[in-house]
């Protein structure tokens, strides 16, 4: 007697396959949620940082500021390893447009942060302290745009380079204004100029799309490759 494709018995081995693909995807959901989460909380807890040390100055923040820094980097770091994991392992496919919601979000913040800085520039009422913490803000607000950069597969910079140059161009009229038609103190022309530089020149290697960070971005891509094969062959 011939048994039809369609009768075919579900033995204990297809349905623990069925199984373990439900466990898959409900991974990959629980991956998203907690790499939204945790990016979420990390870029409301920077910008609100930013802001009270722009608020309240650097020499009041300093006694918080290493527990704050330090918290919102663990929720960074939780957030992007999620996120890699989500993407990279279990391929969710609805991350990689939340994070490119995300990116849009720190570049906005980014260049909001860049123009209140620049008028303190401008008013060169600050101390050379104050300057290295306005760099290491930068710093880090770039840093962690490029760390969400290098979550999304074959994720294209140059136009998010379009606004930091438009930014870095108002910042070099703003120099030359301040110290051809008015009057400045020239000690404060090399931070001007060292700010200028940075920033016009990381907006230059963003739209000039060179592949300086196609090496780590190989790196991690074979790494968390490896791992999805193994958890496709379990599977």
């Amino acid at each position: 007697m011939s048994r039809s494709p369609n009768s075919a018995p579900r033995g204990p081995s297809s349905l623990l396959r069925g199984h373990k693909l439900s466990q898959r995807g409900m991974l990959s959901i629980l991956m998203l949620l907690a790499s939204m989460g945790a990016l979420g909380i990390a870029l409301i807890g920077g910008a609100r940082l930013i802001l009270d040390i722009l608020g309240a100055g650097l020499e009041n923040s300093l006694s918080t500021l290493p527990p704050k820094a330090l918290v919102i980097g663990v929720a960074y770091g939780v957030g992007w390893i999620s996120s890699m994991v989500a993407i990279r392992v279990y391929g969710n496919l609805v991350l990689p447009f939340i994070i490119n919601f995300f990116i849009w979000g720190c570049l906005i913040g980014i260049c909001a942060l860049y123009v209140l800085i620049l008028q303190r520039l401008y008013d060169q009422a600050y101390n050379l302290l104050r300057f290295w913490a306005y760099l290491a803000i930068m710093a880090a607000g770039l840093g962690s745009l490029v760390g969400l950069h290098l979550i999304i597969e074959d994720h294209d910079l140059r136009p998010f380079s379009i606004p930091l140059l438009i930014i870095s161009m108002i910042q070099l009229g703003l120099i030359v204004f301040r110290y051809v038609f008015t009057t400045a103190n020239p000690a404060y022309l090399w931070r001007d100029l060292l700010f200028f530089m940075v920033m016009a020149g990381f907006g230059y290697l963003m739209l000039a799309h060179i592949g300086l960070l196609t090496p780590l971005r190989r790196q991690l891509t074979n790494y968390f490759d490896r791992n999805s094969r193994v958890i496709r062959t379990e599977d």
